[in-house]
């Protein structure tokens, strides 16, 4: 075992070396963190529904339950359901929520579990995307943004929506409000 005399020797000898290390004795450096930016969007999702004889539907089945009418559980169908900025299906499509709706819950109940990509095809955030996970089930009315692309680089946030009262048969029309923090794309902030 060394001696505190022996210790304290090692140390004054190599204490010269030790200083002269390069930044040895400059303050911690830190790199500034972006602060987020807040986005806020409004939105009407249009739904025209998988099932048969429906024109324009945006969805479809993968997994089918017997009678189409009533999906059941484990019923898996994939959409590119449609964005616009007002009630009338015909409008420009600012984006496409595309991905899958699985129901998920009781199969005496209607719940349904969505994984989902925003992707923006016109507009200021074309190219950019949002990863949406939720719930579909008339009592949750939220879903979750867990992350993005492009202008939406690590995206975070949620997305209020209701059915909205323009619905009909063919056109489920749900208006959603979106908030959205997200970091500018660092690739596009190099160049």
């Amino acid at each position: 075992m060394a001696t505190p005399s022996a210790a304290l020797a090692f140390f004054l000898l190599f204490l010269p070396t030790i200083l002269a290390m390069p930044n040895a004795t400059a303050p911690l450096q830190t790199s500034p963190c972006a602060c987020p930016s807040e986005t806020s969007l409004h939105f009407y999702l249009h739904q025209f529904l998988g099932l048969p004889n429906r024109p324009n539907r945006n969805e479809e089945f993968v997994v089918a339950p017997p009678n189409p009418f009533t999906p059941g559980f484990g019923t898996i169908i994939v959409h590119g359901w449609t964005l616009t900025r007002t009630t009338d299906p015909n409008g420009t499509i600012i984006a496409r929520m595309q991905g899958t709706h699985i129901q998920a819950g009781p199969a005496t109940g209607n719940s349904w579990h969505i994984s989902s990509s925003i992707v923006f095809e016109s507009g200021r955030f074309a190219e950019s995307t949002l990863q949406v996970m939720g719930t579909l089930n008339g009592i949750i009315n939220k879903w979750s943004i867990v992350g993005g692309t492009g202008e939406f680089t690590r995206a975070t946030g949620i997305i209020d929506f209701k059915k909205d009262p323009a619905s009909t048969t063919d056109d489920t029309i749900r208006e959603l409000n979106i908030r959205i923090f997200h970091y500018a794309d660092v690739a596009s902030v190099a160049q």
